[in-house]
């Protein structure tokens, strides 16, 4: 199961997120789930770092990413992030089998 972990901060700005685990929908290279939420994923953070919305400080590793998001930062890095959110809320919701989200 892939598990996505955010954290935010009192005004639901989120300040860090992690993605961890395989969802085991499929055979690697044919699994649906996985290849949703890493290409949502590595979009959300080329977007922000690409177009310098804010500092990433970012660990990463087979099945596993680690992300710190600076406090200082432009909207944009907002709407990608919680845009990421709702497509991560929608996926667990068809395949809540293979994937979670956990808010805190």
């Amino acid at each position: 199961m892939i598990t996505v972990t955010t954290v935010s901060d009192a005004e639901g700005k989120i300040l860090h997120f992690s993605v961890e685990g395989h969802s085991g929908f499929a055979d690697s290279g044919s699994d649906i789930v996985c290849a949703a939420v890493s290409s949502t994923l590595w979009m959300m953070i080329n977007g922000i770092e690409k177009q310098n919305l804010a500092q990433l400080s970012y660990e990463e590793r087979d099945g596993f990413v680690d992300c710190t998001v600076s406090a200082n930062r432009k909207s944009g890095a907002d709407v990608l992030l919680s845009s990421f959110v709702m497509f991560i809320e929608e996926l667990s919701g068809q395949y809540g089998d293979y994937l979670k989200l956990v808010q805190k």
